[in-house]
């Protein structure tokens, strides 16, 4: 029996375990080794590689508490000599024959390489080098083993930068392998991707390796962007190398040559592909930016011989090279405008834009009644079906300039919005919307407020189509027709209620049959576009757009959060995932947010109805939407506290006004701008009926004159308009206010035209209904500016009369009542008592 001492005392977390583990993992590479008819297989090299990441057996490391113990030297020296020993036989399995064991030893040499300390690194690097050299250089080597040499060679290097001690030698080594990578480049070697992951290691960290060698990789790099037999993901890999390789010299004059003749060539391909598709002379506008006049226009990078050799037709000759080489040129720009660079360059900014403009004007039509050769009618075809995938290209390479320049994009923004305006439009495959909003997202982020004086109409016209799900809202909640059939019962008779409901849901059923619905990824780039716009320029001449998309973000929150719980039943038209659903979710949330969030001169319209749909969203416990919506109400609690005035406070110079309990219940759920229901009313309205019925008269009798206002007066009425604003307020009874009459705005506490969609439309010439009033603010106070003004007409004849000109004018707005913030259903003697005044005033 093996003594105590051997036992482990801490379990897994005892030190001791480690060098144990690891001289297990070495016998059985022993085992392994010793049956010669049996090779490694990949299983038992990832069950060895999860080890020796999980249990860190190669760190070296001992725990602070073993550091002053007795046995401490003893435990260093164990773990170092099991490291020695794991080390000493990886070495044996890379030289080993068999292929098999060759490879087996390189995978785990480069999980050594990563996971060792950095003396062991750099004491042993030399000889390493030299093992994984002798498996390139093998020319009997396989695929394989010669896979995985290059990329334990590349992780070599990478760690080896960040030693200067070892910087001068190790530049020594890559400059040694430069030759081999080039040599290999030459054919089509099976294992062309990984020599060029090792080359772009060597630009990126030891650029003097490259420097001498600098000519021939740029044109071992061309030749085989340029090679027909190259496959889509090597291109790739070769278009980085060829974007990082002026690092190798670091200068700017690099850096713009390899720019000039990617766009050159990439020019040079649409030539050939759009002929008949666009007006002669674009690509020429492309030449005289890129190449001033006088200078020699640049070798391209493609040779064109190469993409005619073989007499290939056009559209096979499209399909199998110039489709993968302008998405392998279009990387490879999109890389150098993305990636830093050490010394500042000139961006050729103009020719970008003119290029960018090019890609996106054609829409595969013909511009002329000519046709060319190349254009047949399959050719027409194939461009077509290969068309889109050219936009995305040329919209990565947009998207990469805005990167790259931010603000500094500014002078030529209108060659930016113009082009990208006009082909959001004609845009209709839900991968290129979506790449369009995440565009203008981006120029919006970049350039500032006003950006989004320029983008505003591009970005609502478009996220109201994609957002909307047709007339009446077709994905509109369950909860959210109860709501608004709800708002309506108590101005409508039972019956006619009835015939309501069911004629919303009759032609929300029709709606959804006949449209469908727009892609999840499409609504979701919509929404955030949305969010950007308001939360960068949702306070600076939104008036035109701010309504409409606050109207347009409640409703879209409030089906997608049902759509979400499961509650949307029927009128759910959203067949997508449950993760791409919570994903909509919670855009549709964050956007609504941001509108309420959002600056501005008045209320945020739809507060109660996103306070009461975050509040259900909390209850959605081990969600996202859950924590989201708890963060959100707290970001909205300084909108509803209690002593959270209007930003601004508009006196109302009209005989009609509201009297709201400030801090009431009930004007707080529904919000300031919904009306009070005749059923709420106080027995004590009854003593007011003829005060009422009094005023009801003076509206009848002042609305024809609402009407009648002189033109000519116009100049008078605004003046008197502003004296009556800087003077008192009237206060009128509560029944005359309306949804949507336009009184909020001069409270400061909501849109012009709030909640009007949201409501049913209402019946006034039924007896059922009371009279409601119906002008607009602005034309009440016009009505009373001009009696001001012919009042000031009489004084001129009559200026000894004490009652009338602009003394007794002021005098009687002076003398005017301040608004009163109570519930005129709790106290209906000051109602009436300002009723009263507003009758003495009429008459006077």
């Amino acid at each position: 029996m093996a003594a105590s001492s051997e036992y482990l005392a801490n379990g897994v977390n005892d030190v001791r375990l480690k060098p144990k583990l690891l001289r297990s993992l070495t016998r059985d590479l022993d085992e392994t080794g010793e049956a010669r008819s049996r090779a490694f297989t990949g299983e038992e090299i990832a069950k060895i590689l999860e080890k020796i990441q999980v249990h860190g057996v190669l760190s070296e490391v001992l725990p602070e508490d073993c550091v002053g113990r007795k046995d401490e030297a003893k435990l260093r020296q164990e773990w170092q000599s099991a490291v020695d020993s794991w080390v000493e036989r990886l070495l044996l399995l890379v030289s080993d024959k068999m292929p098999q064991k060759c490879w087996a030893g390189t995978c785990l040499l480069g999980i050594t390489i990563e996971k060792c300390t950095a003396e062991r690194l750099i004491a042993s690097y030399a000889v390493w080098f030299e093992k994984l050299l002798q498996n390139i250089q093998a020319s009997s080597n396989n695929r394989f083993v010669c896979d995985a040499s290059y990329a334990c060679l590349s992780d070599l290097f990478t760690r080896l930068s960040s030693f200067p001690s070892v910087k001068k030698e190790s530049t020594s080594f890559a400059g040694r392998l430069v030759p081999s990578i080039l040599q290999l480049m030459d054919g089509d070697g099976p294992f062309m991707g990984v020599a060029i992951d090792l080359l772009c290691t060597f630009i990126k960290f030891y650029p003097s390796a490259i420097y001498r060698y600098y000519d021939k990789v740029e044109f071992a790099l061309t030749s085989k962007i340029s090679s027909v037999n190259s496959d889509m993901e090597v291109l790739k890999k070769i278009s980085g190398a060829l974007a990082l390789l002026p690092h190798a010299k670091g200068d700017s004059g690099s850096w713009f040559a390899i720019m000039q003749k990617l766009l050159l060539s990439i020019n040079s391909l649409l030539n050939d592909v759009f002929q008949g598709l666009e007006e002669e002379g674009k690509g020429s506008e492309v030449m005289k930016l890129l190449v001033s006049a006088g200078k020699e226009t640049p070798s391209s990078l493609v040779d064109q011989t190469k993409l005619s050799e073989g007499n290939l037709r056009a559209t096979k000759r499209l399909r199998d090279s110039i489709s993968p080489l302008l998405c392998s040129l279009t990387y490879s720009c999109c890389s150098m405008l993305s990636n830093p660079y050490p010394v500042q360059v000139a961006i050729p900014v103009r020719a970008l834009l003119s290029l960018i403009g090019r890609v996106l004007d054609v829409d595969g039509t013909l511009v002329s009644n000519t046709v060319l050769p190349s254009t047949t009618s399959l050719y027409q075809e194939l461009l077509c079906s290969e068309l889109p995938s050219f936009h995305l290209y040329i919209l990565d390479l947009l998207i990469a300039l805005i990167k790259g320049l931010k603000s500094q994009l500014l002078p030529h923004v209108a060659s930016v919005v113009q082009p990208v305006a006009d082909f959001f439009r004609r845009a209709t495959l839900p991968s290129i919307r979506a790449k369009v909003y995440y565009t203008l997202e981006l120029l919006l982020h970049s350039m500032g407020v006003g950006m989004s004086l320029c983008l505003a109409e591009h970005v609502v016209s478009n996220a109201s189509i994609d957002l909307d799900e047709g007339p009446a809202s077709i994905c509109i909640s369950k909860l959210g027709n109860e709501a608004l059939l709800k708002n309506s019962a108590k101005k409508r008779k039972r019956g006619r209620l009835s015939s309501q409901s069911n004629g919303v849901e009759e032609e929300t059923n029709n709606a959804i049959a006949e449209k469908k619905s727009t892609p999840l990824s499409v609504k979701i780039a919509a929404l955030r576009a949305i969010e950007t716009l308001i939360s960068v320029g949702g306070s600076v001449k939104s008036e035109s757009w701010r309504l409409e998309v606050d109207r347009l973000l409640i409703n879209v929150a409030t089906s997608s959060f049902d759509v979400f719980t499961g509650k949307a039943g029927k009128y759910s038209c959203i067949e997508e995932s449950a993760s791409s659903q919570e994903e909509y979710c919670l855009m549709a949330l964050q956007a609504l947010l941001a509108s309420l969030l959002s600056p501005s001169h008045v209320r945020p319209p739809y507060l109660s109805q996103g306070l009461e749909l975050f509040q259900k969203g909390k209850l959605e416990t081990g969600t996202k939407v859950a924590t989201l919506c708890e963060k959100t109400l707290l970001s909205l609690e300084v909108l509803i506290h209690p002593r959270d005035m209007p930003l601004v406070n508009y006196p109302i110079p009209v005989a009609a006004t509201v009297s709201t309990n400030e801090f009431g219940d009930e004007e707080m759920y529904h919000g300031w701008w919904v009306e009070s229901d005749d059923e709420d009313q106080t027995p004590g309205r009854e003593n007011g009926d003829n005060q009422s019925q009094s005023h009801k008269d003076l509206k009848k009798d002042n609305q024809p004159q609402l009407m009648e206002v002189d033109a000519e007066k116009s100049h008078s009425i605004e003046e008197r308009r502003e004296e009556n604003r800087e003077a008192a307020v009237l206060s009128a009874e509560p029944e005359n206010v309306e949804s949507g009459s336009g009184l909020q705005p001069q409270l400061g506490l909501g849109h012009a035209e709030p909640a009007v969609d949201q409501l049913p439309s209402q019946d006034l010439g039924t007896s059922n209904s009371e009279p409601k009033l119906s002008v607009s603010l602005d034309t009440v106070a016009d009505s009373q500016s001009k009696g001001d003004t012919v009042a000031d007409r009489q004084s001129e004849g009559d200026t000894d009369s004490p009652s009338k000109g602009k003394d007794s004018d002021c005098d009687s707005l002076s003398s005017m009542p301040d608004v009163v913030f109570c519930d005129p259903d709790t106290d209906p003697e000051k109602s009436d008592a300002n009723s009263e005044e507003l009758d003495a005033d009429s008459e006077e």
